[in-house]
């Protein structure tokens, strides 16, 4: 069910609608060009979203996870190329509070400039030599420090290379993991300004989600003062998985099969066929294709939520929770794809034009099968869990 939980809930679903009908408007047109929608996120920063998930003794809206998950579904809806290059700011601001892992300061500063400019931040972690960082290993960015007169390091220049660098177009700060030089071995993370020392390059050019601005990018001589070293590897608490991530990412491609199911149920309810001399709406195959999409959707949904709300209340629990962000995010991806294609099939040929933006759902709910973890990585994971029990 997609009930709001609590008013201020109901309030930030609100003005994701509000949003998401924008997006809509303009997704076509830009899904076309393969431009980057600045507009969209004008009207992100000027309704305050950026703020969404800092917390309120900074000046923020305070939303919780779950609240997250859902405003990211809902955005999804209008256009989920803008969606999911957004939650990864929001995902970034919420793991960094809940883990509490960042300097004070640094975060402080961060969500600081969310509030009163709409600053955006996004991790920037994959590398082309490298592929995904959720494989492991160690990346081919450096960080040389530099000391001081006292021996100490005061910053550290950074150069190297991030693909698949969404929403770069409109970061204001990216973090960057990077080889620390310093004799350790070890990898740390820099929250960074985005400034004149980045260079893009427009290798962006996707058959789905085409407008997320994922470019790569160089980067030569980004200087990191000492507090912009988030942490390093091997120092962590760790233990969990990052939820905030993984469930905000899996509410995209749901939000997306809704907007699916929606653009074939009103194309079925117009489309009459001379033939038939009425709706194919009131034909049994179509209704029964729309009645599995909407299942599937609803079954993930609840998943999904349930998954979400038991990250929040049960804190102490979190590492048995892992495993199961997987199994929300695979449910949630995949359920997302049938549903998709119980839409096209509900469509028939028209549904394969561009006169019906059905195709380019198609494409869009794709990419979720490619996020980390992948499928056969979390039900390996689940079988392994099974046997050792």
């Amino acid at each position: 069910m997609d009930f709001p939980t609590t008013p201020q809930q109901a309030e930030y679903l609100q003005i994701a609608d509000r949003l998401a009908d924008r997006f809509a408007a303009r997704a076509d047109e830009q899904d076309r060009s393969g431009e980057f929608p600045f507009a969209n996120f004008a009207d992100i920063r000027a309704a305050g979203l950026p703020a969404l998930a800092v917390p309120v003794e900074y000046g923020g809206w305070g939303a919780t996870l779950l609240d997250t998950v859902r405003v990211a579904e809902h955005l999804a809806r209008g256009d989920g190329s803008t969606a999911l290059s957004f939650v990864m700011h929001l995902q970034t601001i919420g793991s960094a509070v809940e883990t509490g892992g960042w300097p004070q300061e640094t975060l402080a500063e961060l969500c600081r400039a969310t509030v009163e400019r709409g600053a955006l931040v996004n991790s920037l972690a994959t590398e082309p030599a490298l592929g995904s960082p959720s494989r492991g290993g160690r990346p081919q960015t450096t960080a040389q420090p530099i000391y001081g007169a006292d021996g100490a390091i005061t910053s550290w220049i950074l150069n190297g290379c991030k693909s698949f660098a969404s929403m770069f177009p409109v970061l204001d700060y990216a973090i960057l993991p990077a080889a620390l030089e310093d004799g350790s071995g070890e990898v740390g993370r820099f929250l960074v300004p985005v400034d004149a020392h980045f260079c893009v390059e427009r290798t962006w050019d996707a058959v789905g989600m085409r407008t997320t601005g994922s470019h790569t990018i160089i980067f030569q001589h980004v200087v990191a003062p000492a507090p912009g070293l988030l942490g390093r590897s091997g120092r962590s608490t760790g233990g969990t998985g990052n939820a905030w991530f993984t469930l905000c990412i899996s509410a995209v491609y749901l939000g997306v099969g809704a907007a699916a199911i929606r653009a074939a149920a009103a194309y079925a309810r117009s489309r009459v066929p001379t033939a038939l001399g009425k709706p194919i709406a009131e034909l049994e195959s179509v209704q029964r294709h729309l009645g599995e999409a909407t299942l599937l959707l609803h079954t993930a949904r609840l998943q999904l939520y349930q998954t979400a709300e038991q990250w929040m209340r049960q804190p102490s629990c979190r590492a048995q929770l892992t495993p199961w962000l997987s199994a929300a995010k695979l449910t949630a991806t995949n359920h997302a794809v049938n549903a998709v294609d119980h839409c096209l099939r509900a469509a028939g040929g028209a549904g394969l034009t561009r006169a019906l933006p059905l195709e380019r759902y198609y494409r869009d709910v794709r990419a979720g099968l490619s996020h980390p973890p992948s499928d056969d990585e979390a039900i390996l994971a689940f079988g392994r869990m099974a046997v050792n029990r």
